[in-house]
């Protein structure tokens, strides 16, 4: 049988079964023509009315969707004569991005990816008219390629060879290039993702955004490059399947659900997940469990006025050099269903965020970073202090709207980036020292600091009990190479990935009275009036976070009192770490960088500043710098460096200012 013959019986059989099972779909198609003009077509429908039809699809799909196109003409009632495209969804012959290889070309497939980067939409000639130059026949020519132009090759009336492209008359569709990258679950450790180069045409094109989890179903192609003559595939394609939820994490047979739901029941679970965390480094039970908390997360939530609250939980771990920070991040980065890691001194902003590129033709377009990419994942940020300042402040939308803002190159998008962040950073000069405030010795700005829900300093202190231990752990491991799990890493990511896609716990009112006891009592524990703030609300809402990740472990739906109990628990012990005052032994949250100045440090200013202005009463105007030095010693106990360091900031802050050497006198 040749293809006319093939097409036409196609056509027939597509008549037939739109006239049975798409009756309904075809009529509302045509009358909202031409503002639709896609009709979806479940392959399994088709699949069941002719076995045959759908396998042809698969080898053949260019013939078969002509038929098809064809066949909705002929049905047409209304003889509207419309170019309907057929759409075809849930395929079944999926293939993954890295297995799509020089024998499927030419076939139907599907595969699953992460949009990378998008094109501008311009149009591709569709049909050009010419006209002839000896005499002004006009010709029509259907435009098979988008590169090169195909004229006729005779006038059929005066056997002319030479002809001119009418642009305004030629028949034009509407086309976009994307390109897709393979699904982050599916790498193995150090691999590089296999992307693909995608086309999209007519109603299809600005359906897709950077960052966008998706299901593509189309005709796997090639074309020859004209620079250096390689070919190369690309799908051109033919429907587009969101993926938010079902892509979201790991596929999980029912054998999995059932060892995951046995998992759950065990009393011991919490603490097992702990242990499974990073088990190759010793001790810091905290952090761990402050990880195993954020792989799990809390519940994100849609208010009714559309404001969102996120449930990702984001962790900072500031440590002296050499405590396996690194190690962790690149565990965590492992076993999180979906995760990406990067390190700071080889990150850009853009690479972080997204980046605005020149395509092939000159236009600008989207190409998605590492929060991007990580979406409803999590995002390991290794020597966070060691990136430029300027990249750094990508960061400030990402952590807490969770959306990333592009204006770039007269493209202006907002990208999704709902992701968890764990990062780690140094303290500034080498070792951490409890007596300084964390936003003094991190290379970080203060409002980037504060939008951490936990942060963790990890000192390296000299212990004889400790050391031994550590010793012990570490040649254990070089000696035998092997970990005792106690839940294997594989089984633990599709628990996690199963909490994630299945648990949505909420509040109950013993959990609420707990977390709002903990709020206020914590709040007002200072007597004073004009006390240090040991807390603002973004520490309650972490800790909400935490309560609800915490009854996520256990696959409950509410969040109970062990469960609020161990994230206050959590809370306070960070808080206690980095955010005491040494000399008052009161929790200021103002330590961590929350505004930038400590209590005991506004304090201290105050006390400057008031001093300087009895001096400049007593010395007519100005205020000599050993006076007050003698002053602030004697009345404050104030150290002469304390006093100074003060009084330099008061003047880069334009407070007081210097007239003559020695001298100072107030703005």
């Amino acid at each position: 049988m040749n293809s006319t013959s093939k097409t036409q019986t196609s056509t027939a059989k597509f008549e037939e079964f739109f006239a049975t099972s798409y009756k309904d779909d075809v009529f509302k198609i045509l009358e909202k023509y031409p503002d639709e003009r896609s009709l979806t077509v479940n392959y399994h429908s088709l699949e069941m009315f002719d076995p045959e039809l759908a396998d042809l699809l698969i080898e053949k799909p260019e013939e078969v969707i002509q038929a098809a196109q064809i066949a909705i003409k002929n049905i047409d009632p209304l003889v509207k004569d419309a170019d309907i495209n057929i759409r075809f969804e849930n395929l079944t012959n999926q293939v993954q991005l890295k297995d799509l290889l020089s024998k499927y070309i030419g076939t139907f497939v599907a595969a699953d990816g992460i949009v990378r980067k998008t094109d501008e939409i311009r149009p591709r000639i569709e049909t050009g008219v010419f006209e002839c130059r000896g005499c002004m026949r006009l010709h029509e020519v259907e435009q098979t390629s988008g590169n090169h132009i195909i004229e006729p090759s005779l006038c059929s009336e005066c056997g002319g060879r030479s002809f001119r492209l009418l642009q305004e008359e030629s028949k034009y569709i509407d086309t976009q290039t994307a390109r897709m990258q393979e699904p982050l679950e599916n790498l193995s450790g150090g691999t590089e993702p296999k992307q693909m180069l995608m086309i999209l045409e007519d109603d299809l094109v600005d359906d897709l955004n950077p960052g966008d989890k998706v299901r593509i179903t189309g005709t796997l192609k090639t074309f020859r490059e004209e620079r250096s003559g390689k070919f190369k595939n690309y799908i051109y394609v033919n429907h587009i399947e969101p993926l938010e939820q079902e892509f979201e994490e790991l596929q999980l047979s029912e054998e999995d659900e059932e060892k995951i739901i046995e998992l759950s029941q065990d009393p011991h679970i919490y603490e097992k997940i702990i242990k499974s965390t990073a088990p190759s480094i010793k001790g810091y039970r905290e952090v761990k469990e402050a990880i195993a908390l954020q792989l799990f997360g809390g519940a994100s939530k849609q208010l009714e006025d559309e404001t969102k609250l996120r449930g990702d939980i984001h962790i900072l771990i500031v440590g002296d050099p050499g405590i396996g920070k690194s190690q962790i991040l690149k565990y965590v980065s492992r076993l999180a269903p979906r995760s990406i890691y990067t390190s700071g001194k080889g990150t850009s902003g853009a690479g972080l965020t997204a980046a605005a590129v020149r395509d092939e033709l000159g236009g600008w377009s989207l190409e998605a970073g590492a929060l991007v990419l990580g979406d409803q994942g999590n995002v390991c940020v290794d020597e966070l202090d060691k990136m430029r300042a300027e990249d750094r402040s990508a960061l400030h939308e990402a952590l807490e709207q969770q959306t990333v803002s592009i204006a770039k190159a007269g493209i202006m998008a907002t990208l999704n980036s709902r992701c968890s962040v764990l990062a780690a950073a140094n303290p500034k000069f080498g070792r951490f020292d409890p007596y300084k405030i964390l936003a003094e010795q991190i290379d970080l700005p203060a409002p980037i600091i504060s939008r951490f829900d936990l942060i963790f300093v990890i000192e390296d202190k000299p212990s004889r009990e400790k050391d031994s231990e550590l010793a012990e752990h570490i040649l254990k491991t070089h000696q035998y190479t092997s970990i005792d799990y106690e839940i294997e890493p594989d089984l633990l990511r599709k628990y996690i990935a199963y909490a994630r896609k299945n648990v949505n716990p909420h509040l109950t009112d013993e959990a609420n009275k707990i977390l709002r006891e903990f709020y206020v009592n914590t709040r007002n524990s200072n007597p004073e009036e004009q006390g240090a703030v040991p807390i603002t609300a973004r520490q309650l809402e972490a800790t909400i976070r935490l309560a609800e990740a915490s009854a996520k472990i256990k696959l409950k739906d509410k969040v109970e009192v062990e469960d609020a109990n161990k994230a206050v628990k959590l809370q306070l012990a960070c808080l206690q770490k980095i955010g005491m005052d040494p000399e008052t032994g009161e929790i200021d949250i103002d330590r961590i960088g929350e505004s930038g100045t400590p209590k005991n440090e506004r304090d201290k200013i105050q006390r400057v500043t008031e001093e300087i202005k009895q001096i400049e009463e007593d010395y007519g105007g100005e205020v000599p710098l050993n006076v007050l030095l003698s002053n602030m010693s004697e009345k404050y106990g104030l150290s002469e460096d304390k006093t100074q360091q003060i009084v330099r900031n008061l003047v880069q802050k334009g407070v007081i200012y210097e007239p003559t050497t020695g001298y100072f006198r107030r703005v």
